[in-house]
């Protein structure tokens, strides 16, 4: 039996996944500091490929535009979340999630009016077309570049909140705000620097992103749903449990993709579906 196939799709899913846990990272991690389910996390990692797109044509260098873009877009979700949310989060949480769904739209409508409504892309460098031979497929490094960026995120973010003191100033403020604030931990300083990482992190994968795929205003509506069935299936605020959902996800919609493609749109439905009956706090979640 030739397994090649499949391998190929594995690695294809692997791809995609990396690209559904650059959001649903930023969107588990606010959400579980914050209490906010950011719905415009997808279309800041739109933004981050406008941004890379723009920095690009005044820098002509691939490599400088990633770091600038992550910056640019974290500190565009810090602006949104000091101005707009800040405000509103001693109500009710529906107005919130409104707020954040608000700050899609109006990103979504200022990308048409400033990059227009045509797809935009960014040269890939030399570097990345260099093809590696990996389980018998022939495979451009940028492919094993995103798959390794998703996981060094992980690894980084898990890190960051587990073994630095601003890690765990998060925990505290993660598990119980009014404790945390009762230990002089400035909650609100927290929150902002947490809203700016998240932003910051879907930014470089816009920009890592549109290297390969075009951005167009509207991408983020059909990234955030799978990001959000990401974040639901792993239980809301678990990294852990995001990062293994997005690789179950991506591969098995790939999977599907090769063997029964009349369904693939269905299939995330169907997980999230058996997910919920099964264990309504999600996978990892806690009860």
């Amino acid at each position: 039996m030739d397994l090649s196939p499949i391998l190929n799709q594995i690695i294809t899913g692997l791809y995609r996944a990396s690209i559904y846990w650059l959001i649903a990272s930023g969107l588990t991690l606010i959400f579980g500091v914050l209490r906010v389910v950011n719905f415009a996390q997808a279309t800041l990692l739109v933004l981050g490929g406008y941004m890379a797109f723009t920095f690009y044509a005044i820098t002509g260098n691939f490599w400088i535009s990633i770091p600038l873009s992550a910056i640019s877009v974290g500190l565009i979700g810090l602006l949104s979340e000091r101005l707009l949310l800040k405000p509103i989060y001693k109500v009710e949480a529906t107005y919130q999630l409104l707020m954040t769904f608000a700050i899609a739209l109006i990103i979504n409508d200022l990308a048409k009016l400033t990059w227009g409504k045509l797809p935009v892309l960014v040269p890939l460098p030399d570097i990345l077309k260099i093809s590696v031979e990996i389980f018998g497929r022939s495979l451009i490094l940028y492919v094993i570049l995103i798959i390794v960026t998703g996981l060094a995120v992980y690894i980084a973010m898990a890190l960051l909140i587990n073994n630095t003191m601003w890690g765990l100033r998060v925990r505290a403020t993660w598990r119980r705000p009014e404790i945390a604030e009762s230990l002089r931990i400035n909650t609100s300083t927290i929150y902002s620097s947490v809203f700016f990482l998240g932003c910051a992190i879907s930014g470089m994968g816009g920009a890592l992103m549109v290297a390969f795929s075009p951005v167009a205003p509207g991408l983020g509506d059909f990234l955030i749903v799978s990001a959000f069935i990401v974040t639901v299936i792993a239980g809301m605020g678990n990294l852990l449990g995001a990062y293994i959902a997005s690789i179950i996800i991506g591969v098995s919609e790939s999977l599907f993709t090769l063997y029964l493609p009349e369904i693939d749109l269905l299939l995330i439905y169907l997980i999230m579906a058996i997910s919920l009956l099964l264990r309504p706090q999600g996978i990892f979640g806690e009860r």
